[in-house]
């Protein structure tokens, strides 16, 4: 296939392209972007981003691909969606860690059909782990463990701290457990971002996801952005990369040249 004349931007969402209402600077001016399932405000973008991504997407040479660990329903309740000025510039968005593409809002069966094949493969099935998760958690921390512990779509076990978020020895409890677990299933690793992890099979990862759009549609240039750690291995599937200041990985990237 002859190399299109696209530019693709795979983008990270949350403390990316938008903040939750807990690290939304208010000071600057802001629009509402996510609700929760009663549709309560949760996340907010910055006017300066805002226009910034209106401004690529009204381009038709460029392509900006939401990337992100965020489910169909989870997706569904962002403007990507509800905001059609949005919608309708979106050719692809990469969701649930990479397990989900959609192609103009529908979902791409033939990459569903093989994550499929891949999940249907695993000696131990995700769902066993999530019944894992749930008894492990009770059996170290009590019924009161203030763990919201959920099984994503059917496609990984997401574990948050609702307890206390910042209590950084909690969490640190919950790495430790989760990283014994994982010592003997050796079809998963862990992901943490701050209190929330997953548990993820290994061919589960948005890197893989990305790596297949641009294999499969050749843009003429790629570029990734995201601000945790766990974004760079796709953004190292990409030509540049775009990192948010202030974000885990600009912090780490200052602390290399000091």
């Amino acid at each position: 296939m002859e190399p299109n004349s696209k530019i693709f931007i795979f983008s990270d969402m949350d403390d990316t392209l938008i903040q939750t209402t807990r690290k939304t600077d208010f000071t600057k001016e802001t629009s509402l972007f996510v609700v929760d399932r009663e549709g309560q405000p949760i996340s907010y973008i910055y006017s300066g981003i805002e226009k910034l991504l209106k401004a690529t997407m009204n381009n038709p040479n460029i392509s900006v691909v939401p990337t992100t660990a965020r489910s169909i329903e989870s997706y569904a309740r962002t403007r990507f969606t509800t905001d059609q000025s949005f919608a309708d510039k979106i050719d692809y968005a990469i969701l649930n860690f990479g397990a989900v593409i959609l192609k103009r809002g529908e979902i791409d069966t033939l990459w569903q059909e093989e994550m499929n094949g891949k999940y249907n493969s695993l000696k131990i099935s995700i769902e066993s782990m999530y019944q894992k998760m749930m008894d492990l958690m009770q059996e170290s921390f009590g019924k009161n463990h203030g763990l919201k512990i959920r099984l994503i779509e059917g496609f990984y076990v997401d574990i948050l701290n609702k307890k206390n978020k910042l209590d950084t020895h909690y969490n640190q409890q919950i790495q430790t457990l989760l990283e014994t677990l994982l010592q003997e299933q050796s079809e998963y690793y862990l992901y943490i971002n701050g209190p929330s992890f997953a548990l993820l099979p290994h061919f589960l990862n948005k890197s893989i996801a990305v790596k297949h759009l641009i294999e499969k549609y050749q843009p003429i240039l790629s570029i990734g952005a995201g601000d945790n750690k766990n974004d760079l291995e796709f953004m190292f599937e990409s030509d540049f990369l775009l990192i948010p200041n202030q974000s885990y990985n600009s912090q780490q990237l200052k602390k290399s040249l000091t």
